[in-house]
């Protein structure tokens, strides 16, 4: 039997990522099985199979592919490594996160958030994911960024925080994840029938009242 070459191989792993994720989001994760991938891919059983031994797989290799998409670590490498000031970095950052949040919200993040709630109730298929994906989730990264460059600009003097820095970035942890809830419900899940909510949550708007409220914590005015 020939061996199949390696770029075929990736491509035809791909097509049936891109698969998984258009079912993913038509169903709930937790509904998703191998044999919707077997029926939607028009390969037999063992074709796919031959790729991915099961559905756990087939998740840990969709949060690997968000992760590795559009060099996100090494945008958020060159923003924190700029030579502008730590609000303006900052700043960078808040608004990197709006961006990526964006990307996600048309792709992934109906799939991330449903995973994430899964996680929560299932810690053995957890482990079995996790232990599959290849590095941190972006947004882990971009905080540990964050944490990193608030402490060396408090360590200087230059931020004095106005509560412990460790409640200021727990604050900031917890409302990007208000944030990826509420805007994940509101775009993903509200039928289209549905009457718009009295409150829109438009993450742009969320992460710049976000960033001004850091830098208020952090003991510093927002420019005008």
């Amino acid at each position: 039997m020939p061996k199949v070459k390696y770029g075929y191989y990736q491509e035809k792993k791909n097509k049936l990522l891109d698969i998984a994720l258009q079912i993913c989001n038509h169903k709930p994760v937790y509904d998703v099985k191998m044999s919707d991938i077997v029926s939607q891919s028009g390969m037999s059983q063992g074709g796919v199979y031959k790729y991915f031994s099961d559905i756990d797989e087939v998740f840990a290799a969709l949060i690997n592919r968000a992760n590795a998409q559009k060099n996100y670590i090494e945008q958020i490498n060159a923003l924190v490594e700029s030579k502008d000031s730590p609000e303006t970095i900052l700043l960078n950052l808040f608004s990197f996160s709006e961006l990526y949040f964006s990307d996600m919200l048309i792709s992934y993040n109906k799939i991330l958030f449903e995973l994430g709630t899964f996680f929560a109730h299932d810690t053995k298929r957890r482990d079995k994911i996790t232990k599959n994906v290849e590095s941190i989730t972006v947004f882990e990264y971009l905080t540990q960024k964050m944490y990193v460059l608030l402490f060396e600009q408090t360590e200087s003097g230059y931020f004095t925080p106005i509560i412990p820095l460790k409640e200021v970035v727990a604050f900031i942890i917890a409302a990007f994840d208000g944030i990826i809830r509420d805007v994940t419900l509101t775009k993903c899940y509200l039928p289209a029938t549905e009457k718009p909510p009295l409150i829109v949550f438009d993450e742009k708007q969320l992460i710049k009242s976000l960033y001004i409220s850091t830098l208020t914590l952090l003991g510093k005015q927002c420019p005008t």
